[in-house]
């Protein structure tokens, strides 16, 4: 069959963004598969639904995609912190969803298709949870929706909402937190990040941003939008779930819960993608240098 299977119009995306086609496809994974045997140390899924993710994340250069397979991995070892047993069942899923409503991802697409997610980062304080349990749950979230196709082929919207964020908020982002998040986003996971809009940005914010703006890349930068306090302007561009009823849109009766229940449903896939990574070869070498 053609790209994804679920509409004519995504298997163009696919074909024109991406170059993906049956030939492609077939081609680039049989290589990528040899590139994967040929990483000893690395134990690695390798059938088509894992490696395709990566495959459309680098536009079908396969190198590419292999070195952020490798990456993905590499991280998941040198980043225990955000990593160690991650799943569903070990993190404070219904303390970010449910309880506090710190996270979601649109029931809607925007204009053009691409999946939305919010970080509500104002509202967060670590009375609620520490930051490296947001980050956990956000992870967990990114892990979930990249399971989809279409999030896959047409990419995603992050939208960083910072209403009502404390000046001594920021005392949490150190310089070594922000870098290894924008590394994770940028080089490890398979997310085409197509736009990141900052809402509500106190006037402080260019403090925020002049610590993030080393660690990003040029294609990332000229993709982050600050829009300020009138969400109104925001019709038309992000779903209207994601804006308050007070700009005209349908936040309040978003529904958290059953945002909770599909990803805890996705359980059984991070069972299985825990069991794999860099194991033994890697290890050994480790212990030796104690």
């Amino acid at each position: 069959s053609s790209a994804a299977s679920s509409s004519p119009d995504l298997d163009k995306v696919a074909e024109t963004e991406l170059g993906e086609t049956t030939e492609s496809k077939e081609r680039c994974l049989s290589r990528l598969r040899q590139m994967i045997a040929g990483d000893e140390a690395l134990d690695c899924p390798t059938d088509n639904k894992f490696l395709i993710k990566f495959l459309r994340a680098r536009k079908y250069r396969e190198e590419e995609a292999f070195k952020t397979i490798q990456k993905y991995f590499r991280v998941k070892r040198s980043s225990e912190e955000f990593f160690k047993d991650l799943s569903p069942a070990t993190a404070p899923l219904s303390t970010v969803l449910a309880d506090n409503r710190l996270m979601m991802v649109s029931k809607e697409k925007d204009p053009e298709g691409r999946t939305v997610g919010v970080i509500r980062i104002g509202l967060w304080n670590t009375g609620i949870c520490s930051l490296m349990d947001l980050a956990r749950v956000a992870l967990i979230v990114a892990e979930c929706t990249l399971l989809d196709e279409e999030t896959q082929i047409r990419g995603v919207v992050c939208v960083f909402d910072l209403k009502d964020m404390p000046i001594m908020h920021m005392t949490h982002f150190t310089p070594v937190f922000i870098k290894k998040v924008a590394h994770l986003i940028q080089d490890c996971y398979p997310v085409r990040i197509k736009a990141i809009y900052v809402i509500n940005n106190p006037p402080a914010y260019e403090i925020i941003f002049a610590a993030v703006k080393p660690f990003l890349k040029s294609k990332l930068l000229q993709r982050i939008f600050f829009t300020g306090h009138d969400l109104s302007k925001l019709h038309g561009v992000i779903p209207d779930d994601v804006i308050p009823a007070e700009y005209g849109g349908t936040h309040e009766d978003f529904d958290y819960s059953s945002m909770q229940k599909e990803v805890e449903s996705k359980s059984a896939y991070f069972e299985y993608i825990n069991q794999f990574g860099y194991h033994s070869k890697e290890q050994n070498c480790e212990y030796t240098k104690l």
